[in-house]
């Protein structure tokens, strides 16, 4: 019997895309950074950002920290929420409430998760929500599902799931050995996903109860 799920927040839960990407614009813009085409911007949706700026704008550490710093200007007043519940996942998670407790487990800064969760009272379906720290010294999926199964003390973790939709969500479930749902309606690519081979896909909010009960037998 499954005991909880792990819910990835970006891309997952909620389409934060044009907030998200707004403050990267921002960031760049005002530390005279080359911009980025539309695709790479759209891949620093999921995992932590500090690596991200490192990854596709071939930032130092150092000047990723800034670049950080600087994307936060914009995205505490503005883009934390230029952002949009998926249609049907309040229903979804209504219905996964009943029997299972849920849990949001994102790379994002926990105290914007719970902004996020609040101001689109998503709140009220979870038990609770764990996410980055800060300085982002917490930040990888991994990371963050370890620190979920031990502030929950689940320590069964094939009684658990991880729902996301990058590949760092599936192979952060992989690395704890979680179950694993791949939504196919959020940021991750369908060769991304598949090659990150979760238990299963979801291509709806609305198809994942019966997904996991699937999974629950």
């Amino acid at each position: 019997m499954l005991q909880a799920l792990f819910f990835d927040l970006d891309g997952t839960l909620t389409d934060s895309q044009a907030g998200i990407v707004n403050s990267i614009k921002y960031s760049l813009n005002k530390l005279n950074l080359p911009q980025l085409d539309a695709a790479t911007l759209k891949l620093f949706i999921g995992p932590p950002l500090l690596a991200s700026y490192q990854k596709y704008c071939g930032l130092s550490a150092n000047d990723a920290q800034q670049a950080l710093t600087t994307y936060r200007e914009y995205y505490t007043q503005q883009g934390i929420f230029e952002n949009k519940v998926y249609s049907g996942i309040p229903a979804a998670l209504g219905q996964l409430q009943q029997h299972y407790r849920l849990y949001i487990t994102t790379s994002k800064p926990e105290q914007y998760a719970q902004q996020i969760s609040d101001h689109f009272q998503l709140s009220q379906y979870f038990t609770a929500i764990y996410g980055a720290s800060m300085d982002e010294t917490r930040a990888a999926k991994s990371e963050i599902i370890a620190y979920a199964q031990d502030r929950t003390g689940f320590n069964q973790p094939q009684r658990l799931v991880m729902v996301g939709d990058r590949e760092n969500d599936i192979n952060g479930a992989h690395d704890h050995g979680l179950q694993s749902i791949a939504v196919t309606y959020g940021f991750g690519s369908p060769a991304e996903l598949t090659a990150a081979a979760p238990s299963a896909f979801a291509a709806t909010p609305m198809s994942l109860p019966q997904i996991v009960t699937q999974l629950d037998h």
